[in-house]
């Protein structure tokens, strides 16, 4: 079978069927023609355009949010502030974590889109080796297409089709709020990052200064997006990382310009926001006041659970009434 394959990626101890326990290699798929009229016999199918495809052809077609072009807009806005924030806070933790320590690290973007943050950190380690995974066969295409040399793949960012202990470090950037499970989502990007390899998560503060204005009148918290199935708390998200085997090493965030449309709204942000942020440091506070919340975690030992404490007596939970019926 004559299979191209982008970069040189496709070897023995990259790729994993973890339904088989196996190592997979490019003979072990077949041609996406076949995939998509028989799913059910290969662990992956190879696209034209070069990179492995490890969905069945009903979830590829049923879930590419990108088929009717980039639903983000990122393309056309790379260069804004936001999106910015997104690669140079990204950036920034990344070599914060790596630093000097490792010559070639190998490094998972998952959640990738199209890959323009993935090719950003291509060109920001140049002797790493990128790779690239989204549940879009749509955006996967785009990426392979238009950035060459990383290794990009469709597949459920749940199950990452990777050998166990294989990255030294995964992004997932703007990922958490979408799927219904962190969890789950964490269980499968610490089966496949090494022992002390840092994981980067960015995901919406859900109490950002503005949001917190509409708590104080009331209102409904605002989501980021129509896309995102809830937003975290920066509090909630450390504890889903602790939960998931990481420690949490960092929390970055840069203050985006003011959006206020009103008054009101811009004496908030010159006024409240400063003393919120002031108060926030004196009492050492975790919380990002800011949209985005960056968070650089390293994989540790998940602590066996507790025993659980045998039952409280009656008299701990109704001290008065025992008291009184002696």
């Amino acid at each position: 079978m004559n299979i191209k394959v982008t970069g040189e990626h496709m070897h023995s101890d990259k790729y994993y069927d973890w339904s088989c326990q196996r190592v997979l290699n490019e003979t072990d798929g077949c041609r996406y023609g076949d995939w998509e009229n028989n799913s059910e016999g290969f662990p992956f199918a190879i696209h034209p355009d070069g990179f492995p495809i490890f969905l069945s052809s009903k979830d590829l077609h049923n879930n590419d949010e990108y088929s009717g072009g980039d639903p983000y807009a990122v393309e056309g806005n790379i260069e804004d502030e936001f999106h910015r924030q997104r690669i140079d806070s990204t950036l920034y933790l990344l070599k914060s974590a790596l630093d000097e320590k490792i010559s070639a690290p190998k490094i998972l973007d998952i959640g990738c889109g199209q890959g323009h943050i993935t090719a950003a950190i291509q060109k920001n380690f140049p002797d790493a080796e990128i790779t690239g995974l989204d549940y879009s066969i749509s955006a996967i295409s785009y990426a392979a297409n238009n950035f060459p040399g990383i290794d990009f793949c469709v597949a459920d960012a749940c199950n990452p089709p990777y050998c166990s202990e294989y990255f030294d470090a995964v992004v997932c950037n703007n990922l958490w709020e979408h799927v219904p499970d962190p969890l789950l989502l964490l269980k499968g990007i610490r089966r496949i990052l090494k022992g002390h390899g840092f994981l980067i998560v960015s995901t919406p503060s859900r109490y950002r200064f503005s949001n917190i204005l509409k708590v104080l009148r009331g209102k409904r918290v605002d989501l980021m997006s129509p896309h995102h199935v809830t937003e975290y708390s920066v509090g909630q998200v450390m504890e889903q990382l602790r939960w998931g085997g990481f420690e949490v090493k960092k929390i970055h965030s840069k203050p985006l310009s003011s959006r206020a449309r009103t008054v009101r709204s811009l004496m908030a942000y010159r006024l409240i926001l400063p003393v919120m942020r002031v108060y926030l440091r004196v009492i050492n506070s975790d919380h990002i006041l800011e949209s985005t919340a960056f968070f650089l975690a390293e994989k540790g030992v998940i602590q066996e659970k507790a025993h659980t404490p045998a039952p409280l007596s009656r008299a701990f939970y109704y001290p008065q009434i025992l008291k009184e019926s002696d």
